[in-house]
């Protein structure tokens, strides 16, 4: 009589870890990306005031929600310097770096409290574990909303199964299509008033022979087929305006 083997379990199904957003109080993320991703936070000032300004908004209430070390809003502070500025972010060291790097500007460590004209809530829902909860309760605290969401959801980052170094190196929890992007919105109450694609990878590429082999074929295929591309090679995020409320509002959308 033979005797059936008991099957192997990988011992990382079993390993207990801590909760995704631990990493951010416990100073784990920090860890991993000393710069808090400062490098980008002009560039995404930039085209967060161009699409603001196309939609004729001029805030004066500027709150950023998920601020990291408030690069964001101190380039704010320069295209709007009559608006008052303001950070939230869970993670109690980015919050101490911000005060120590940026002045006039009001940071706090925990949740979104007060009502501004503009919340930017840039490449942070991808982190949050409940991020439909979390959307969701964004609503009563302002008017108009900007989100910048990650593409990943893609051919590319399937076939190098690439789900996984993305959420070690950046702490990303969930992956999105612009589909599936515009829809969490939708389906939290939001109304999309304009969208727009950023090179948001592309931009800020290595410059090794792959990863500029790449980048021309990111580049090239978004010049040809935007929508096709991006979901097929990736290299870009979606800059979302949306304001409160269901119903339907003319979408803006730009390639």
């Amino acid at each position: 009589m033979t005797t059936e083997k008991e099957p192997t379990v990988d011992p990382r199904c079993t390993h207990r870890s801590a909760p995704p957003g631990q990493i951010y109080i416990d100073g784990a993320y920090l860890e991993r990306n000393p710069t808090w991703h400062a490098e980008d936070s002009r560039w995404k000032a930039e085209k967060c005031a161009a699409l603001l300004s196309e939609l004729a908004v001029k805030p004066k209430m500027i709150c950023d929600v998920g601020c990291g070390v408030g690069g964001v809003l101190a380039a704010f502070a320069d295209a709007y310097p009559a608006a008052a500025l303001f950070g939230f972010d869970i993670s109690p060291a980015a919050i101490e770096l911000a005060k120590e790097r940026h002045s006039g500007i009001e940071f706090a460590a925990g949740s979104l409290t007060g009502y501004y004209d503009l919340i930017l809530a840039l490449d942070v829902i991808e982190h949050v574990e409940d991020c439909f909860g979390f959307t969701r309760r964004l609503q009563p605290h302002g008017d108009l909303f900007l989100f910048n969401i990650p593409l990943e959801l893609t051919c590319l980052t399937l076939l190098r199964n690439g789900f996984m170094p993305h959420r070690r190196a950046f702490g990303h929890i969930h992956y999105f299509s612009r589909e599936t992007a515009l829809a969490l919105l939708t389906d939290c109450g939001y109304q999309i008033v304009s969208c727009r694609y950023l090179p948001a990878v592309v931009d800020f590429a290595a410059h090794d022979l792959k990863s500029r082999a790449l980048t021309t074929i990111q580049r090239a295929g978004f010049r040809i087929a935007p929508h096709l591309s991006v979901l097929t090679f990736g290299g870009y995020s979606l800059l979302v305006a949306a304001r409160p409320g269901g119903g339907s509002a003319a979408l803006r959308s730009q390639s």
